[in-house]
């Protein structure tokens, strides 16, 4: 029987995927071609730019030293006006980078607070592919970017010692002859495509335009390295991520090739594929509030460091149109960055964050943009002008309600997240609240601990381990990852009180007819003086509640009935009054450092790193709708806590002012 046509059309088709699907095999299994360096290196450089016609012919005469030390030379000389302006610097030279140096001499490394000595190969090389001990890839893409070349070379210059001259060239020779450049999508150590901007940016550039470059690198390891620039860009422009903190590291590292190297034939393409992706990018990935999709405090900072080197790069090189368009987008990002500090200079612990010291970068980037709001936030009021209105803010696309007393290093703020997930590193922390005050944290975020699957991981990303009411053992229904316009919060800021509502669902049960339940969180804030907290169950049927509060590691935190507190001798401490309980009443846990049956009380500074926190476990049995409501205090130091417990008649009735009666 003759085809129809739709029949044809779908035969036709089907043959254009197969071929599509052979050819992308190959594509993905193809081996790399032979690593002939001399060759490589002349087919990638200009042949119409005349000062390098004499390397070029050394190249091509097979004297690869020569070629390489005089390209080197003109690579030096050609950016000698702005290249201190966008590389990284070299490390200065002082005990931490003797030890680093000392320790790379070993193959012993510590990267993201893990050590290991890398294993050699039965070849003598080393294994660049190794998880580290705790078998993590992570500790595998860390070690690919070299950040000991850098060490090696200061090293070498400061001492002279032999010693770092030759692991310096024996480290890169080995690399470089292990790690030719796949010719497909790589998300292996040496060759995904971050790994790759982040060993050009911070070890291999830094080094080649080192005055003293020329001496500290063997012939054949730099003739290697400079043939190997080419692939670098490839895999940055054919191999890079999709979106993200990622893809604007490496659409920076792709620019800063281009504009290094002018010499290779293919510059200006990388720096017009470069500057088009990462507008692009910056576009899409900031709200207009600021805040960067991921929702993370941590990669905030990344994402602006590096559109903000790629800016510095730009201004460098005198290509101010293609600054402009993006100055708008990074003022508005840094802007967010300052306002969310806490008075101790931190950021919110969202996400995967870590704790850093954000205000030294926000007191610089203050200079940079001449916002001396700014400066006055990171030096907590000591320089720099207030900015204008109430010290409390709300961001809308970021759902992030920030409380404040005022500015200094001894107010009181907190954070209440009512929006999106985050377009990646996302935990399940919908309605999460953390507060502190009078140069103390109390009520924290977990962290982030590391990446490795597990119920360790499980408890950092989920909804145990952040200050949230769990329905049945299971955190509310999670958010949008991306926020497609505000949310629906209600926000009200005014001279002496905050306020601040938002609701989340929690999912039914189809099988046995439950419908799903709903959680209402209200935040009130008298500032200066205290925070309620009114928890509203919409629910029908039996449940078992759970309210967590999590505690700072530094604090002692201990219970008298409904009333938890902290009892820190000489310091601030924290009231938090349960003035509200469901009908049978709450029966409290205080957990720490537990990992059986499940881990709870723990708390993560850093990467790799976790500490015993108190959780504070409040439980109950409800079996219709309720009301909880906690009232939250900061005693100064010296002062009793309970003794300075808020009137609890005129806080309900400043409650009820704002409605939270109808929650």
């Amino acid at each position: 029987m003759p085809n129809s046509g739709s029949q044809r059309w779908m035969l036709a088709l089907a043959a254009v995927v197969g071929a599509g699907l052979i050819a992308l095999g190959w594509h993905f299994f193809a081996q790399p071609s032979p690593f002939e360096p001399g060759a490589q290196l002349r087919a990638a450089l200009d042949p119409a730019d005349a000062q390098l016609q004499p390397a070029i012919a050394a190249l091509r005469d097979g004297n690869g030293a020569a070629g390489a030390r005089g390209l080197l030379k003109i690579f030096q000389d050609r950016i000698a006006h702005f290249q201190t302006g966008f590389l990284y610097p070299l490390p200065a030279w002082n005990d931490e980078t003797r030890h680093e140096a000392e320790a790379a001499l070993a193959g012993t490394f510590t990267l993201q607070g893990v050590t290991g000595t890398i294993p050699q190969r039965v070849d003598g090389g080393w294994d660049w592919a190794w998880g580290g001990p705790n078998h993590d890839p992570e500790f595998a893409w860390f070690l690919n970017r070299q950040h000991q070349i850098p060490a090696l070379f200061v090293a070498w210059r400061e001492t002279g010692d032999a010693r770092y001259h030759t692991a310096l060239n024996a480290e890169l020779r080995d690399w470089l002859r292990q790690n030719p450049r796949p010719r497909h999508y790589s998300f292996s150590s040496s060759w995904r495509a971050l790994e790759v901007a982040r060993r050009l940016e911070e070890a291999w550039m830094p080094v080649l335009f080192a005055p003293q470059a020329g001496d500290a690198l063997d012939p054949d390891v730099l003739l290697g390295m400079l043939a190997d620039i080419p692939d670098h860009a490839i895999a940055l422009r054919d191999t890079h991520s999709f979106s993200g903190n990622h893809l604007v590291t490496e659409m920076t590292g792709l620019a800063a090739l281009a504009l290094a190297f002018p010499e290779y034939k293919d510059a200006p393409a990388w720096m017009e594929y470069a500057l088009t992706t990462a507008r692009a990018e910056a576009a899409r990935e900031i709200y207009p509030d600021g805040a960067e999709m991921e929702l993370s405090n941590l990669y905030q900072r990344v994402v602006m460091l590096e559109m903000q080197r790629l800016a510095d790069l730009l201004a460098a090189a005198g290509r101010t149109n293609a600054l402009a368009e993006i100055h708008a987008t990074l003022e508005r990002a840094w802007n967010y960055f300052a306002h969310t500090l806490d008075p101790r200079g931190h950021g919110p612990l969202n996400n995967d964050s870590s704790l850093d010291d954000d205000a030294a970068l926000v007191r610089k980037m203050a200079a940079v943009y001449q916002r001396p709001d700014w400066l006055f936030i990171a030096t907590q009021g000591r320089e720099g002008t207030a900015p204008a209105g109430f010290p409390s803010e709300f961001f809308p696309d970021a759902g992030l309600a920030l409380m404040r007393s005022g500015w200094n290093d001894e107010a009181q703020w907190a954070f209440f997240n009512t929006g999106p997930r985050g377009s990646e590193h996302q935990h399940d922390d919908r309605l999460q609240l953390g507060l502190g005050g009078a140069g103390r944290e109390f009520l924290v975020d977990d962290g982030r601990f590391n990446y490795q699957p597990g119920p360790v991981r499980d408890y950092f990303t989920g909804a145990r381990g952040h200050n949230v009411l769990l329905l049945d053992g299971r955190g509310p229904m999670r958010a949008p990852n991306i926020a497609g316009e505000p949310g629906n919060i209600r926000h009200e800021i005014t001279a002496d009180t905050d306020f601040f509502s938002a609701t989340a669902p929690f999912a039914g049960d189809a099988l046995s007819g439950q419908g799903p339940s709903y959680h209402t969180r209200a935040v009130l804030y008298s500032r200066d003086h205290y925070w309620i907290v009114a928890d509203r169950l919409l629910c029908a049927g039996p449940h078992t509640l759970e309210a967590l509060w999590h505690f700072h590691p530094d604090c002692t935190v201990k219970r008298d009935g409904d009333l938890l507190y902290t009892a820190d001798a000489g310091k601030a401490n924290l009231g938090l009054l349960a003035v509200a309980a469901p009908p049978g009443g709450w029966k409290v846990d205080l957990i720490r450092g537990q990992d059986a049956p499940t881990p709870q009380g723990w708390y993560s500074p850093l990467f790799n790193e976790r500490v015993p926190a108190t959780c504070a476990s409040f439980n109950a049995r409800i079996r219709s709708p309720c009301t909880v409501i906690w009232i939250i205090w900061i005693a100064p130091p010296g002062k009793d806590v309970a003794e300075l417990k808020p009137r609890l008649g005129p806080a309900m009735d400043l409650l009820r002012k704002y409605g939270a009666g109808e929650l």
